[in-house]
């Protein structure tokens, strides 16, 4: 029980630094602004006007929440090594998968505020412009933390290995655009002999398929996400959680 009292300490931190960084803040007036311009942008759509406003919202909302993932997550542990304050913090009786656990938990809720915040603003500028709810857009959103989560947690694992932030980031950032385009890899794999297939394939097991997560395309007119995306989901980030976990416990801290 006292772990899991220390998890919560962890991620109630991290959030609450997260949160009172001025990043967070420089953050929010981007997605402002980077949401206002889709406004613009859907004024020369003209007759899909409310779709164009949708769709870029929802993409700028998911890029924006994922900079300041990649940055929170390439950056706190080795910030923390960098000051000394994870030796401080390990020479109390902290379990690392609590410390580990909490600096994600809190890494995710405070994506998840982001998120939350950028979508208020989206559907006031939406209505603004005259539109109601987007269809699915609930589900959008989910599918949206989802990546995040997936991405995010992957990010810890490659800080601990990685040697520098930026090099986590450029590492993180090109999963996250291969995560993407996994089906049409696959479709490759299939069609190519040899060697070239089977490295391709082995290739395609260690890259999350994020595509599960489009709410729109998964599900067609449901828009609903299918269960086999919060299965993966669920499996990535606890994979990639398990595997910063057997890192985090080889480091002599």
């Amino acid at each position: 029980m006292k772990s899991i009292g220390v998890f919560f300490a962890v991620a109630a931190n991290s959030f609450y630094e997260s949160v009172r960084q001025r990043f967070f803040l420089l953050f929010a007036v981007f997605a402002f602004t980077a949401i206002y311009a889709s406004v613009l942008a859907g004024v020369m759509a003209v007759d899909q006007e409310a779709r164009v406003l949708a769709d870029f919202g929802l993409a700028l909302m998911e890029l924006t929440a994922l900079a300041y993932a990649l940055f929170t997550a390439s950056s706190v542990l080795l910030r923390e090594a960098e000051t000394k304050t994870i030796y401080l913090v390990f020479s109390r009786p902290v379990p690392r998968w609590a410390y580990l656990g909490g600096k994600l938990c809190g890494a995710l809720l405070t994506a998840a505020l982001m998120l939350a915040v950028m979508g208020a603003m989206h559907l006031t500028l939406l209505a603004l412009r005259g539109f109601g709810l987007p269809p699915c857009y609930a589900w959008a959103v989910l599918g949206s933390f989802l990546k995040l989560a997936v991405i995010t947690s992957s990010a810890f694992f490659i800080s601990l290995f990685s040697t520098s932030a930026v090099s986590t980031m450029v590492i993180s950032g090109i999963l996250w655009t291969a995560g993407h385009f996994v089906s049409e890899a696959g479709f490759l794999a299939e069609r190519a002999q040899g060697a070239a297939a089977l490295a391709l394939k082995a290739v395609l097991w260690l890259i999350p398929n994020l595509q599960l997560f489009n709410a729109r395309d998964a599900a067609g007119a449901a828009c609903a996400l299918p269960p086999l995306a919060f299965a993966a989901a669920a499996a990535w980030t606890l994979g990639a959680c398990l595997s910063a976990l057997w890192l985090l416990s080889r480091k002599e801290f």
